[in-house]
């Protein structure tokens, strides 16, 4: 079971370094995927804990308003990560 957290990517600016910092420090393992034009990715890769990826954006115009997902495998991890950044 997994639990996904969307956040917007234009709401993530500024916060990138205390997101990873409090990502590695309480959330175990993790790393990035890159998304694609169709579909959600929720495979695994090595002992990953959690992973994330940016929804496909066109071009810049559109990246503010593109969703950044985090797929946590801890549910509780996931909801006290939602209750700091979402």
């Amino acid at each position: 079971m997994s639990a996904e957290i969307r956040i917007k990517y234009n709401k993530l600016d500024g916060r990138r370094e205390e997101l990873d910092r409090w990502l590695h420090s309480n959330a175990g393992t993790g790393s990035a995927r890159f998304g694609g034009r169709e579909g959600t990715i929720r495979h695994w890769l090595n002992g990953d804990d959690w992973l994330y990826y940016s929804e496909f954006a066109q071009d810049e115009n559109q990246l503010a308003e593109t969703d950044v997902v985090f797929l946590f495998k801890d549910e509780r991890i996931a909801t006290e990560f939602a209750l700091r950044f979402a």
